[in-house]
Parts: C-alpha cells; structure tokens; sequence
C-alpha cells in the first residue's frame, strides 16, 4: 500500500493550499491603500491595541522596503503560526473596543499585494518570533503547498528548542534579505519598547518600467501618481468609483489615514510625521443629528450632518466598527446635476451591514441599497432646512444656467478638537471657541489645555453621546420640510378634486347613455313581446329580432321608393297611351271624312243622319267604316260597327285627356245617346298638327309611338316582377308562384296595396 507523503489529521490527509494562491489572494485588493489598511488593523485591533504605529520605506541591505512597526503586545509563536494561516481569526471585543478584522485574512492578502515577500518580527516580552511569508522562497523551493517557517527566541536570544526551529532559521538567512541572526536580532531593536511588531515587505510591487507603484517624492508620504496603471487588470490604481472628482484620501496615504477612523485610539506616524487624525463627525460646519431606524434594526442609527469646510469634499462616510469603509459616497441630490447637496458631508456607522473582505465595499444587498436611499433623503432634508426652499427651485430648476459658482468662505467647524501627543494618553480635548482661529502647534499634550478641567492626562475625556443611548429623533425643526410637503399634499388634493370632478362628469355621461341605452331596450323588448305574446324570448332572440327588425325596415323603405317610381312611370304611360291612340282615331277619323266628301255621288244609297249640335259647338261626324282595330282601353272609344261613337274637339288645351271619365252624356246623333267611355276629347291642337303630316308620316308617327309603348309597357312590366320579388321576401307565406299568379299583371298593384296597409296596422 502505497504511504502519502502528506501530513494528516485524525488519520486523513490534509487539503493543501498552492503557493500560487499568495497572489492570486491578494488580487481582492483593487486599491492598494486597502492593502495598507489592513496591516493598520492588525495593529489597531484590541487584541494588540497599538498606541502607536510607524510605517515608512526603508532601504534594508540595499532592497526598498515597505516597514509597519507597532508598539502593541506583539505574539507568541502560536498566535504567529495562525496569523500566517489562513481563516484563523481569535479576536474579540474589549472594553467597548471591537476589532475591526473577522475574516482571518487580512495580513496574508494586504502584505502579498503590497509584496511578493514579507517577514514578521514579534516580542511580547516573554518570546521573540521571526515568521516568513515569501512567494520568491516557495518558488525557489518548488514547493507544492505554502510552507512559513518560524523560528522563536526568548528575551536572552537564544533560539527555542522546536522541531522545525532550526530548519526555518537556516531557510530564513538563507533565503530572505537577512543573511544571519545578528542581521535578525537587528529588527528586534527597531521596535520600540518590550512589546511590539514590525512587519518588513520587501519585492514590491512595480510596474514594467520598474517603478514602484507609491511615489516617495514626498518625503512625508506614499502617493499613488495618476498615470500608474494595474498592468493586469488593466486600470488605474487610483480609486475607479469616482466619475469627476477625487478626493486626497484617494491617492494620498496621509490624508487616508487621517479619517480611517471614526474614533481614533491610535496615533500615526507615516514617514517620520505624525498624521494628523481628526473626528470627522465633530470636523463640521452647521452640525445636525438625524436618525436612522428602518423596520428590521431594533433601535436607530444616528447619523450626523455637516458642511465641510473642504467644499469639493462631500457625501456619506459609511464606517464599520469604527472603521471607514466608504469616504465620500454621494447619495439622493448629489448624484443629480447642480448644487443641492454640495459640500455636505453625513456621517453614519454601519455596524448593522456587512463590509465585503477588502472592506472597501459592502455587500450589495436590500439593506444596503435601502441605507443609501434613506441617507439621501435624509440629507435632502437637511439642505432644505439649511439652504432653504429658494435654493432647491434654483438648483433643480433647467430653466436657469448653472453659471459660475459663488465663492464663499470655507466654514469653519463648529467645534475645534485636539489629540494629546502623548503616546499614553492619546486623550481628545475640547477647545474654546477662541481657539478656532489660533494655529495649534505640532504637538500638542494635555496640559495645555485653557480648560482647567481637563488640562491633565489622567483626566478622562469630555463625555460624548452614548453609542447604546436610545436616539429619539433628529436635532433639529424640519420645518421646511413639512412646508413642502404641506404643499404637496395640497397640490396632490387639488388634483385628485380635479380628476374626481372630471370622472363624475364622465359617470354623469355614461348614466345618460345608460338610460337611453336602457329605453331603447326597453322599447325593443315591448316591441318583441307584442309580436310574440306571453312568450318570453331570451337575449340572443332578442337580438335577432332586433336584427330583423332594422332589416325588414330597410327593406321597406326600399319598397315604398320603388312603389313610389312605379306608380310615376304607370302614370306617365297611360297619359302618353292615351295621346297616342286619340292622335291615332283622330287621324283616321278626318282621313275618312275626306274620302267621304270626294265621293259623294257613289254614296247616295244611304241616307245619312241629321246631326244634331253638340255642347261643344261642333258637329259630330259619321261613324266611320273599316277602321283599324284599336286596343281596348276604359278611356279608349270603340270603333266596331255596333256602336256609335263621338268625338269632341275642344279649343282649350289645358283640359287633361284623362277627364274624359267625367264627361256627361252626349248626343252625337240625332236620337242616339253615345256612352261617355265612348266619347274622346281631342284637342284642336294636336287636331291641326295631325292633319298637317301626310299619310305615311302620319303611319311613321304611328309606328314610332307604338314602339315607345311598347318598350314602355316592357319596363312596367319588369317593375311589377321586381315588385312581386319583394313582396315575396316580405310577406313570404303569400306564395304567389304557387298562387298562379300572374306577377307581371295588375294584381301584382293589388297586392302591393294590401302589403303596405298591413305593415301600416302593425
């Protein structure tokens, strides 16, 4: 069976971690004061509670080094091991004091972005301890999982007896930049006092023309220069969240370290110089106090507003414990085009939120996104109440050009406090209000105070608002605030009275129609019941009939215009008729006579007639003989040999042919009473135009008048079968085909008549 080299825990091998992952760890940090920021932590955190740490870049056996050395209570070569491991995480609050660093990562990922090698120096007065963290030794190594040695010496430097304690001291000199003991035993001494840690980073991180990635031009600090790009990501090193503007803090470690802490308890020396920490929140101008208390925190967060007296320097300083996760955040109306907003600063602390593990973020989550939301409104309101209603219509309002900006003073904090420079004390005080003005020296203890009070450094600070004191509510008079919403809620009024004015007008319109609608049903549903008795017709009977009903009265109305035209033309062609055949008779009639007064020797046989004068002055003629059969008509006179019929020629055109029904009895001959059917009134007129065309125009004009009644009597006929179609789909139980019907005579008129009257009774 094969044996594995690996080492093993309760029998089962353990997971190795690959050299490879020293860097690729490290990459969480975008910025690289984050990474510094972390090695601040370490030391600032209350399980070594620096009072002091000093961070500078040394040249140590001729290799540019990056140094951080505390004066904190160092670590055991137990504590070391794990702070060189991964996920090892042991520190917990003390007297009020919360660690800043849960994740047990923190040193490994800022120091191997800072480096590619870094070795630790620790005492904590009983053992001294050298651990190494190098990614240039494991490579020379070959090794396939992180490996650190650490050596430990007691106060006497004499190397303790370990395992491995003198295979990691030979690995040391060997392969770092300190190539013996006494080389070590030098870095000892550089932390001050019996306790400490200096931490050296060496192999920094340069770009490809070998620059390093700090700029340590000025002597007094690191800078971040702006043309310095991350070759592998691609992007600046410079802070990359901002869109036009850039504070100091993000490419100047001075002025970063001076608001890293929300409270600072620890005093800063970069590079020789004291960093000038100051407590933001009690750094402002116009100082006011708001709360924040959403539904899922058991109590409110308190968050201070002021103006800075840095006017490009604004927005949310969201802290974490005490430490600054977020600078300069704008939130609501500085994120808007304008002035609203500009120059205020809020300050909160998230404890309530969770830091994302380069703890230059939060993690985006509900909470988060409902934190800035209220901050903004939160600092809308405090603008407001500050700069006033006028200022925000100004600065929202598109019809005014933003112009140049006024210059104004730069405020000057409402409170002016200093830091006792003693490393024992570190002691905020509270100066008068005469002070502001004054230049304060560079360093400043408490005896000199001008309050008597606190003018000793075994005096304790001056009391600050209790960070477990329940907050009632913000520090100042909204009243502003309540005066636009006032407004609002009345304009809000007005229009809801406007839109509901306008939808009971609309309701108003929809009743009308709605009644029209419900007696125009009720009309239809009358009329549907009358045609269909007790019956009780459901609705899409109801809508058939309706249907039908708009349908049949169409087609009635169809009918009576064609009704209308065919009595019209019937008209016309019986007076046109008429004229034809008494023009025709008339003709006829005086042709005979002439005949008759040429020969009137061969017609001495017969002995004619005495006539007798008629009431219209002229004398009838003889009956003619062999006249031409002439259609029978009840206006018509007969011309057979049976009867005598009479002809009246009257002067006055404008007797109408059809009264020759109303014409008295005549005498046309003596002893003989002629019928008034048999009696014809011609005028003298068309007499005379007769008698004036020659007997084959006479037979032309014949002719043609025949034609036209002809064609005339064809269309009479057309019209009456339209006029039986229609009567057929009107009244469709007539049958008239079934009938014997004769759909082109004059029954069809009858029964047109009758059909009319019977839609009339309904």
């Amino acid at each position: 069976m094969m044996q594995s080299p690996l080492s093993t825990e309760h029998g089962i091998r353990q997971s190795k971690t690959s050299p490879s992952f020293l860097h690729s760890n490290s990459t969480s940090h975008t910025w690289p004061f984050s990474a510094i920021a972390e090695l601040i932590d370490n030391a600032y955190d209350p399980d070594v509670a620096a009072r002091q740490l000093f961070i500078d870049m040394e040249d140590v056996n001729g290799t540019q080094c990056l140094t951080f050395t505390d004066n904190g209570a160092g670590m055991t070569p137990e504590k070391l091991h794990k702070m060189l491991s991964f996920g090892f995480c042991e520190k917990v609050e003390i007297n009020g004091h919360k660690p800043v660093g849960h994740y047990g990562n923190g040193f490994k990922s800022g120091s191997m972005r800072l480096g590619k090698d870094a070795i630790v120096f620790t005492k904590n007065g009983k053992f001294m301890s050298i651990g190494f963290l190098s990614q240039t030794y494991l490579a020379s190594l070959g090794a396939e999982t992180v490996i650190t040695p650490i050596v430990a010496f007691d106060t006497a430097e004499i190397l303790v007896h370990t395992d491995d304690g003198k295979p990691s001291l030979q690995h040391i000199t060997k392969y770092s930049i300190f190539k013996s003991k006494q080389e070590l035993m030098e870095q000892f001494g550089k932390v001050p006092g019996r306790k400490g840690t200096r931490i050296v980073i060496y192999n920094i991180r340069r770009t490809k023309d070998g620059r390093p990635e700090f700029d340590f031009i000025d002597e007094t600090d690191f800078k971040i220069p702006d043309d310095i790009i991350d070759e592998q990501a691609g992007k600046k090193f410079r802070r990359q969240d901002r869109q036009d503007y850039s504070p100091e803090c993000d490419y100047s470690l001075r002025a970063y370290c001076s608001i890293l802490y929300l409270n600072p308890k620890m005093q800063i020396i970069l590079r020789g110089k004291k960093v000038k920490t100051q407590k933001i929140a009690k750094s402002l101008n116009n100082t006011e106090r708001d709360v924040y208390k959403p539904q899922w925190l058991p109590r409110g967060v308190k968050i201070t507003f002021g103006f800075s007296p840095q006017k490009n320097h604004y927005g949310i300083m969201m802290y974490h414990r005490n430490r600054l996760i977020k600078a300069y955040e704008r939130v609501g109306p500085q994120l808007k085009p304008g002035r609203q907003g500009v120059g205020v600063i809020g300050v909160i602390q998230c404890d309530f939120l969770q830091p994302t593990h380069n703890k230059q973020d939060f993690d985006y989550t509900k909470e988060y996104r409902s934190t800035l939301s209220a901050l903004g409104l939160k600092l809308t309101d405090y603008w407001l109440q500050k700069k006033g209603h006028t200022s925000l219509t100004r600065s929202n309002s598109p019809a005014i050009a933003p112009g140049p900006e006024e210059e104004e003073p730069a405020p000057t904090p409402d409170q002016l406090w200093v830091q006792c420079d003693n490393a024992d004390c570190l002691k905020w005080r509270k100066l008068p209000e005469q002070w502001k003005n004054k230049k304060l020296p560079d360093k400043w203890y408490c005896n000199m105070n001008p309050d008597p009070n606190f003018r000793s450094c075994s005096v304790p600070e001056e009391p600050e608002d209790d960070p477990d004191e329940e907050i009632a509510g913000p520090s100042y008079d909204k009243s502003v605030k309540r005066q636009l919403e006032r407004e609002k809620r009345e304009e809000k009024y007005r229009r809801e009275q406007k839109q509901q004015m306008a939808i009971q007008e609309k309701e108003k319109q929809l009743r009308q129609k709605d009644l029209q609608l419900q007696r125009l049903g009720a009309q239809i549903q009358q009329s549907i019941q009358s045609q269909a008795g007790d019956k009780k017709p459901s609705h899409a009977d109801l809508v058939r009939a309706e249907i039908e009903m708009n349908r049949r009265k169409q087609m009635e109305t169809q009918y009576q215009k064609m009704v209308v035209e065919l009595k019209k033309q019937e008209s016309q062609l019986h007076k046109q008729r008429e004229e034809l055949l008494q023009a025709q008779q008339v003709a006829h009639h005086w042709k005979q006579r002439a005949e008759a007064s040429v020969s009137t020797t061969t017609a001495s046989q017969r002995t004619p007639r005495q006539p007798q004068a008629g009431p219209s002055g002229f004398a009838p003629q003889k009956r003619l003989s062999n006249s031409p059969t002439i259609p029978p008509s009840s206006k018509v006179p007969r011309m057979d040999d049976s009867d005598d019929d009479c002809i009246i020629v009257e002067d006055n055109p404008k007797t109408s042919f059809t009264s020759a029904a109303k014409v008295k009895v005549e005498t046309c001959h003596t002893g003989v009473q002629t019928d008034p059917a048999d009696v014809v009134r011609v005028s003298a007129s068309t007499v005379r135009e007769v008698l004036k065309l020659s007997p084959t125009d006479q037979h032309q004009l014949l002719m043609q008048q025949t034609k036209r009644l002809n064609e005339q009597t064809a269309q009479l006929k057309s019209l009456r079968r339209n006029v039986s179609r229609l009567i057929g789909v009107l009244v469709p139980e007539l049958s008239l085909e079934d009938n014997d019907i004769d759909m082109e005579s004059e029954s069809v008129d009858e029964l047109l008549k009758q059909v009319l009257e019977a839609n009339k009774n309904q």
